[in-house]
């Protein structure tokens, strides 16, 4: 079930106790100023031995660790291996199974794919698919593109290679299984952005949950081999055994706590900590301070990360994390980004910063992450687009790629989107933002001025030289196609301030180059695994705000470090190798 939150977010719901009380969780953190999650539990240590080991009704903080639980006196299910979170989590767990493994995967919410689902591209290259069609592969290119943004000598190497190399074979994998993929259109003819989406999905631009079918299919495929889907599940706590993890605690669908056993490792594949405004605020200062809301949803909010810290795993990839443009002010922090109002403010409008100055305006789908760091480099971190009444007529005239394609209710599979989430209609949300006064609305210009908050002089000024520079017909200014371009007229006017949306935060737990979680004595925890948003430090050091376009980012990023975890617990992930072109010195 899909309920729509006040932020614009999907919230999958089952009708049980837990989740009931989950979704009043949700409804009030959406009505605080601060955004700040309540009510996350938290386990009890196995030195303290309770009788029924179950999770404290809540942390001091919820950037607390939480400590593992004790092995309980007897289990309740026992599986081989079990994957938490099934979003990227699905490719390790179905890639466990084929290789004979009793699987279970568990997932918090009512459906599969938490927020991998959103997504319409795996970067990626040199897949089948993509060789079939004539692409060059260019993965040796993006695993050095990625290696260019680690600090030399910080360790990371080994980890982002493997994780590089594998890419492309986990795309193959899962095509083999069954999934018909194709090269993504994302980018338009020029390319821009490499990689694999399922077939025929982005219709007519369609990019919202392309990726929806992706793990829909993999669920499939894991009933298929007898593995075990848990829906509505919660993890609560791991449980441990001296040094090495053997199972988990959950909140199952019926509001009962369980410990399920895992003979061979526990996956953690549970997303990161976009929604957890105090594990921000800790971890990943820059988007606390920078980023205006987070797309990522509301299942993003850090508990299985907490618990791998809790069980003595260091921390990796601190104050890492990805963004792009998007953020808008005066929105809840978990908001949807193909609501109407982010839609219509991500288009190609005059843009300036607070003190006039124009600000670029990259039209590439693989520069909407640079935008993302350009305003959050900008006063305020944000820039404010001024547009006039013909906003509906201009906004329709741009095309525009993957996420700032605007949303109509006659595009095909239009379906796959929540009707109420969006109202499959940009105009009606972007109404809804003008009414909301997120998106300014005055009569003259200095009026707008003054709801924006800045000089009237510098924005009438600001207007006037942008209609004389666009009266002049320049090929392209600021970047953006000159038949894009459109002047600044007829009242009523709009102003609204952008800045930077988040995508995922990429600092969680210290992993090998096996997607074993590494300790703070520098061993492997024994039984644990780390992937995705739950693995930190694979995507570059210390406020690397952009978007990761490399297999080291996003849900491509999520799929390979769960089936490279799958295939280690199974003893066949290969051993890791130096590829050749990295052996060979630099010309």
């Amino acid at each position: 079930m899909e309920i729509i939150n006040e932020s614009g977010m999907v919230e999958e719901k089952g009708f049980s106790r837990r989740t009931f009380l989950t979704g009043a969780a949700v409804t009030a953190m959406a009505a605080m100023s601060a955004g700040m999650l309540v009510g996350c539990g938290q386990g009890k240590s196995a030195d303290e031995g309770a009788a029924d080991g179950k999770a404290d009704a809540a942390a001091a903080s919820e950037a607390d660790n939480i400590d593992p639980v004790a092995v309980p006196a007897s289990w309740d299910e026992e599986f081989d291996v079990i994957v938490v979170g099934s979003g990227g989590g699905l490719f390790g767990a179905v890639r466990a199974a084929e290789l004979g493994a009793n699987v279970c995967c568990v997932e918090k919410s009512a459906s599969v794919g938490g927020a991998s689902k959103e997504s319409s591209i795996f970067a990626v290259s040199g897949t089948k698919v993509q060789l079939e069609a004539g692409l060059p592969d260019i993965s040796a290119m993006m695993i050095q593109g990625s290696l260019a943004k680690q600090t030399p000598g910080a360790g990371n190497e080994k980890s982002i290679i493997n994780i590089g190399m594998t890419a492309t074979r986990t795309m193959d994998w899962v095509s083999d299984l069954g999934l018909e993929l194709e090269p993504t259109t994302t980018g338009g003819p020029q390319g821009g952005m490499t990689g694999v989406s399922p077939a025929g999905k982005e219709l007519d631009g369609l990019a919202a949950r392309t990726n929806i079918y992706a793990y829909t299919f993999l669920e499939e495929q894991l009933k298929a081999m007898g593995g075990t889907l848990k829906l509505n599940t919660k993890m609560i706590g791991l449980v441990k055994d001296g040094d090495a993890i053997v199972g988990i605690q959950v909140d199952d669908e019926n509001g009962e706590v369980k410990h399920l056993k895992a003979n061979k490792g526990v996956i953690l594949a549970a997303g990161g900590m976009c929604s957890n405004r105090e594990m921000l605020a800790k971890y990943v200062p820059s988007a606390y301070y920078r980023v205006k809301c987070s797309s990522a949803g509301t299942q993003d909010s850090g508990e299985s990360i907490r618990m791998g810290l809790g069980a003595g795993a260091e921390l990796g990839g601190f104050d890492s994390y990805q963004a792009f443009d998007g953020g808008i002010n005066d929105v809840p922090w978990d908001y949807y980004l193909y609501n109407g109002d982010i839609q219509l403010a991500r288009q190609a409008w005059l843009g300036i910063d607070s003190r006039g100055n124009r600000v670029p305006y990259y039209t590439s789908v693989a520069k909407y992450g640079a935008q993302g760091t350009l305003y959050q480099n900008l006063p305020g971190s944000q820039k404010y687009c001024i547009f006039d009444s013909h906003y509906e007529e201009y906004a329709e005239s741009f095309d525009q790629e993957c996420c700032r394609h605007l949303i109509v209710p006659t595009m095909p599979d239009i379906d796959r989107i929540p009707e109420a989430l969006i109202e499959h209609d940009w105009k009606l949300g972007a109404q809804r933002g003008i009414e909301a006064g997120r998106i300014k609305k005055a009569d003259t210009l200095e009026e707008l001025a003054e709801l924006l908050g800045l000089d009237a002089g510098i924005v009438t000024a600001a207007v006037e030289k942008w209609n004389a520079d666009v009266a002049a017909g320049p090929e392209s200014l600021d970047g953006i196609p000159g038949a894009w371009l459109h002047p600044v007229a007829d009242g009523p006017f709009y102003g609204v301030a952008i800045g930077s949306i988040m995508f995922s935060t990429q600092t969680g737990l210290l992993v090998n180059e096996n997607m074993q979680v590494i300790s703070t004595k520098g061993t492997v925890i024994p039984g644990l695994y780390a992937a995705g948003s739950n693995a930190g430090g694979q995507c570059g050091p210390d406020a690397s705000y952009g978007l990761c376009l490399e297999p080291q980012g996003g849900v491509c990023y999520a799929a390979t470090t769960a089936f490279m975890a799958g295939e280690h617990v199974m003893g066949a992930l290969p051993e890791f190798k130096m590829p050749e072109f990295l052996l060979q010195p630099a010309q």
